[in-house]
């Protein structure tokens, strides 16, 4: 399988940090509404290498009821590039996607267990929406960028279908009112979608807020991008290898007996869900260079995080050198499952 990127998004603390770029972050996710992101990111990663993702923001954007104004995020989106180049890094764009509905409203706009009168209705905002956007996806072609489209749960096959005819790098982007299985069935429908039309070597694929290791191993990503390296710091936790802490780094599964866990760290926040701070936990921090202090702050939290999407990246591309992309159905009727 080709390798995959891992694109950090946000930043550090309102802005991005050159202790990001210190610990190895290379490629970034920003976003329109905080243009102070990019800016301060093409400042701090000055001269290294790496490539930057600009996100337009619509779904924060949406969840405060307002509305973005394409021709304006076009103006950007045009000097965002210029920007870029001039480091010599790839800025490429997403497209401004619509969001079904409104808050509020369409909480559950996937959920199966409805009325026939709501499910039509949801049917038909999720049909608006997908429509709203392949119209912007065409617009800004039309003004000279050819943007990441985005295709989402609920939508039909026809929108994938019609913006693979545009652009041959796509994102993928699961539904927030799915549940985890849910959403993993329907991505890996995807990649047998592309695999079945003989695409799947064709088309670059951004998988959105994919952060999973199972779903990073087994799918042929071209790049997927998590907020959750300072999320779970800023609720009190961190991403931790099992088996050895860093030293000996397994990445093989997303359980959380196997590769990796969760561990709330801090005694300040709610650390529900999360691993506890066993003694031989505690032995494994003190042994990757973390006092019990030192995990009370978010800047500690948020560099470990780091450190492991970075190992996990690694980890991952190994892996991929090795294997070849083989779809559910297939791998199913290949071992008689």
């Amino acid at each position: 399988m080709r390798p995959v990127k891992l694109y950090f998004a946000g930043a550090w603390a309102g802005k991005c940090s050159s202790h990001e770029v210190d610990l190895g972050i290379r490629n970034k996710l920003v976003s329109y509404v905080y243009p102070d992101q990019l800016r301060s990111w093409l400042e701090v990663a000055k001269g290294r290498e790496g490539n930057i993702i600009v996100d337009s923001g619509a779904f924060s954007v949406w969840n405060k009821g307002k509305t973005i104004d394409l021709d304006a995020y076009i103006k950007y989106a045009h000097q965002a590039i210029l920007s870029g180049e001039s480091d010599n890094k790839v800025v490429r764009i997403v497209n401004l996607d619509v969001i079904p509905g409104t808050p509020g409203e369409t909480k559950n706009l996937n959920a199966v267990i409805v009325n026939e009168t709501t499910r039509q209705k949801n049917k038909d905002l999720i049909e608006k929406a997908a429509e709203d956007g392949y119209n912007n996806l065409k617009i800004m072609i039309s003004n000279g960028i050819t943007p990441i489209h985005v295709y989402h749960q609920g939508e039909s096959w026809k929108w994938l279908d019609r913006m693979l005819k545009h652009t041959k790098y796509i994102g993928i982007s699961p539904a927030n009112d799915m549940s985890t299985a849910s959403k993993r069935e329907w991505i890996n429908s995807v990649f047998e979608y592309l695999y079945k039309h003989d695409m799947i070597d064709e088309v670059d694929t951004h998988g959105f807020a994919v952060w999973i290791p199972s779903l990073l191993k087994d799918l042929p990503w071209t790049s997927c991008d998590a907020a959750t390296w300072r999320l779970l710091a800023a609720w009190g936790g961190v991403y931790y290898p099992t088996k050895g802490g860093f030293k000996n780094p397994n990445f093989a599964s997303d359980k959380t007996s196997d590769g990796y866990k969760t561990i709330g760290v801090s005694t300040q926040r709610n650390a529900k869900g999360m691993g506890a701070m066993t003694p031989l936990v505690i032995k494994q921090f003190e042994e990757d260079g973390y006092t019990h202090d030192q995990l009370q702050e978010w800047a500690t939290r948020a560099t470990i995080n780091v450190r492991f999407f970075l190992a996990l990246e690694k980890w991952l591309n190994e892996y991929k050198s090795q294997t070849d992309y083989i779809p559910q159905n297939e791998k199913a009727n290949r071992f008689n499952i």
